[in-house]
């Protein structure tokens, strides 16, 4: 039997890209950028930054979307 590992880190975001998050109390970050994931008490956390050089750091249990921002096309 084939083993499926599913985690808030499967690689559906990429780092160093600009996303716009979402937390489930309606509250929105633009313009983020990714950074990975870090152990907090245990959990994996999301990692973020944002332009101002300031960290996001979002618990995924309370995440509840992320959307690619627009790339300048080369």
């Amino acid at each position: 039997m084939r083993r499926v590992d599913i985690s808030y880190d499967d690689g559906i975001l990429n780092k160093e890209d600009e996303y716009l998050v979402g937390v489930n109390d309606g509250s929105t970050f633009t313009n983020v950028k990714y950074k990975g994931t870090k152990l907090f008490n245990g959990k994996k956390m999301l990692m973020f930054e944002t332009k101002s050089n300031k960290q996001l750091t979002i618990n995924p249990s309370f995440h509840t979307f992320t959307l690619e921002q627009n790339k300048d096309k080369e």
